[in-house]
């Protein structure tokens, strides 16, 4: 039996190429999809797998082919409730793909993220932070039912 790897979702990569990144997106949406089967019917919903850190599902915006959404953990900290990450998703339904939107924050998670909003430095360290912590939500159990409130 072969031994399971934990994910590192605070694992960094260098920007690749643009069809590199449209891949990480297409996977992006294929783990969304795996969280939210359908689209929310409302505006917040909320995971609690045993043991587990809830995550924050917030629709944002939703239209006939995109979806905005707004991914999160809340932890308690000394200052009241501390909220990582914070990721403002657009899902595209009809490309199949999802991306992090500008005004994502990925801040006291341990990544780094140096680059200028929008740029293709940005949007490979954001999408691949969305990526590995889609993956490890998942792993944790984490699934969001379209009957919860």
């Amino acid at each position: 039996m072969l031994a399971r790897t934990p994910i590192n979702v605070f694992e960094t990569v260098r920007p690749g190429s643009f069809a590199d990144l449209m891949e990480v997106y297409e996977n992006n949406y294929i783990y969304l999809r795996r969280l939210m089967p359908r689209r929310p019917g409302r505006a917040t919903v909320v995971s609690r797998p045993d043991g587990r850190p809830a995550l924050y599902l917030r629709l944002m915006e939703q239209c006939r082919y995109t979806t905005g959404l707004l991914l999160t953990h809340r932890f308690a900290g000394a200052d009241g409730v501390e909220i990582l990450p914070n990721l403002h998703v657009r899902v595209y339904h009809d490309a199949r793909v999802a991306e992090v939107l500008p005004g994502s924050s990925i801040s006291g998670t341990g990544v780094r993220c140096d680059a200028a909003p929008g740029s293709l430095a940005w949007r490979w360290t954001m999408n691949r932070f969305l990526n590995r912590w889609l993956r490890h939500c998942l792993a944790e159990g984490h699934a969001f039912a379209p009957q919860q409130t």
